[in-house]
């Protein structure tokens, strides 16, 4: 397996310089089935309040079409889900992008049984998941069949107000030639906006799962957040510095809209978790393109070194 063959070849770039992650979970990282997905950051290790972040792929934003790894990914992110639930105890899930009065209905057919045991390979009733995944006729996603075959709590996360501009945004950029005079300008305000809805998704999480603690709703205060790889790199950025800090887009000249707060998980002691599926952590191409090689290579060198630490 590739992330085997890394650990040797780490040996020889341990005098590589590189920045350094919040620190390494190494209990729960081994624990996590390697087939399945793999931790990448995690800080605040020692609270009890958790959330697990993974970082996946959707399916095409403007067609609904699967990608060819889609499917596969899917697959993983259901895999690592169903073993938060069962291992962790998690019962609260918090997708990007649903809107819990705009998300449509889908006609479903039950899976007979809900999973007991998670294992990546040779995992009980996916065959059944694959098929439905597959179905370009029918939008299904991991989230929504983690929701349909366990007990799972689902609250809307997402700011409305951010969701649709951001949507927006996208539309105006797709219909923007890369030689148009506002192209640069156009990206500017599709990235400042991204990082906006990004950052109101992040600061709204501990609020919702205390609120779902103080109900009794769940047992713990734990959480699964589904978003895409894009967003991934600033939120571990968020997370290193502890604070939001995201500057007007170009459009703006007197800065009038920077955004800076402090991060809410952390005001609220929260031990978060960034996860990536497999398909994805082992593509360095994926990763390269999602601003996220450098930042997994320096976790996995970080992880090597303590666990060399940890030898007698």
């Amino acid at each position: 397996m590739l992330y085997k063959k890394l650990q040797v070849l780490l040996i020889a770039a341990l005098c590589l310089s590189g920045s350094f992650l919040p620190s390494v979970a190494e209990n729960f990282s081994s624990q996590i089935p390697a087939d399945c997905g793999e931790v990448i950051c995690r800080s605040n290790e020692n609270s009890s309040s958790q959330l697990f972040i993974i970082g996946l792929n959707h399916r095409d934003a403007l067609t609904r079409s699967n990608g060819n790894k889609t499917v596969r990914i899917q697959e993983e992110v259901y895999q690592i889900g169903d073993w938060l639930i069962h291992r962790e105890g998690v019962e609260l899930l918090l997708p990007e992008g649903f809107l819990a009065n705009k998300t449509p209905k889908i006609e479903v057919e039950k899976i007979k049984a809900a999973l007991k045991k998670s294992k990546c390979n040779g995992f009980p009733g996916m065959k059944e998941i694959e098929e439905r995944l597959v179905d370009d006729k029918t939008y299904v996603n991991a989230e929504m069949l983690l929701n349909e075959n366990h007990p799972l709590r689902l609250r809307q996360v997402e700011d409305e107000q951010s969701y649709f501009a951001v949507r927006d945004s996208i539309l105006k950029f797709v219909n923007t030639g890369k030689d148009s005079c506002d192209f640069l300008s156009i990206k500017s305000e599709l990235d400042y906006l991204q990082e906006r809805r990004t950052a109101a998704l992040l600061q709204r999480i501990p609020g919702m799962v205390d609120d779902e603690f103080q109900q009794g709703n769940i047992k713990a205060k734990k959480a699964i957040f589904t978003i895409g790889m894009a967003h991934i790199p600033k939120i571990i950025e968020y997370l290193n510095k502890g604070r939001i800090e995201i500057h007007s887009p170009l459009s703006i000249s007197n800065r009038s809209q920077d955004y800076t707060a402090e991060l809410n998980l952390r005001k609220a002691n929260f031990n978060v978790y960034v996860i990536i599926p497999r398909t994805l952590a082992d593509d360095p191409k994926v990763l390269e393109m999602n601003g996220l090689d450098k930042i997994v290579f320096s976790f996995r060198r970080q992880s090597f070194v303590n666990s060399s630490k940890a030898l007698p």
